[in-house]
């Protein structure tokens, strides 16, 4: 087993809240599977945690088998799973949007859930249980237009994250999902596009008046609840949504 505060697999480990948990854990002393279909820029740890990147898709069987194997294959268990990688999917009216879009939208955002939790939830039930944090969003308990297959997806992940934190509670696993709303990403920077392409500032105030605290969130702020989760929150706490949204539940 790796020494430190456990192993652990995070996903969407390249973005900004993937790669803000891994350098976040690593810092306290955990060992971090760093996994994303696109190479982090810099992939050094920040350690004292060991960091190692997997390059896979978290929507595909196949891959997510693998790197589940290579993580027990290196530091002889897995200790937790933080689900951070997702997309927004293209921007259209549900009566005009595309089968693809959904279906890619769904198998990043849902699917990698769905396997993160098939294939980790045996391992860390061997072990004697465990965290998972996934991410779901403010929209994964409303709507927005033009965004009905991430809203979807999004519910998706409140779904199994509820579901899974009932069926294994006594396994000593814990279920848990951070809901930011905007964050001070790439991401964001393509919904403000979205929103009015002439204007992407204007875009960009439409999301950070969204929030009662008039700013975005950072990846770090984001990634350190999840990470939170993972290491310090109670074991009592279980099967709860997490708003990261500077209030914006609240109205």
């Amino acid at each position: 087993m790796g020494e430190g505060l456990g192993n652990f697999i995070v996903t969407g480990a390249a973005g900004g809240v993937g790669s803000a948990a891994v350098r976040q854990l690593a810092a306290r002393g955990a060992n971090v599977l760093a996994v994303d279909r696109d190479k982090p820029e810099d992939g050094t740890s920040p350690g004292p945690g060991e960091v190692v990147f997997c390059q896979a898709d978290v929507g595909v069987e196949d891959d997510v088998r693998s790197y589940m194997g290579q993580i027990v294959g290196m530091w002889g268990e897995l200790s937790g799973v933080y689900n951070v990688a997702g997309i927004e999917g293209e921007f259209a009216k549900s009566g005009e949007a595309s089968i693809a879009n959904y279906d890619n939208v769904m198998q990043v955002n849902a699917r990698s859930v769905f396997l993160n939790m098939l294939f980790g939830i045996p391992l860390l039930v061997s072990r004697g249980g465990g965290p998972i944090v996934n991410t779901g969003s403010h929209l994964a308990w409303h709507g927005a237009g033009t965004l009905g297959a991430y809203c979807a997806s999004k519910h998706a992940v409140m779904g199994l994250t509820r579901a899974a934190a009932l069926e294994y509670a006594k396994d000593g696993i814990r279920v848990n999902c951070v809901c930011p709303s905007s964050i001070d990403t790439a991401m964001s920077q393509r919904v403000a596009q979205a929103i009015d392409p002439a204007d992407h500032q204007a875009g960009m105030q439409v999301l950070i008046d969204q929030a009662p605290n008039a700013r975005l969130a950072t990846a770090d702020e984001v990634a350190s609840v999840g990470v939170w989760l993972l290491l310090d929150a109670p074991a009592h706490i279980n099967g709860i949504l997490v708003p990261v949204d500077g209030g914006q539940a609240a109205a």
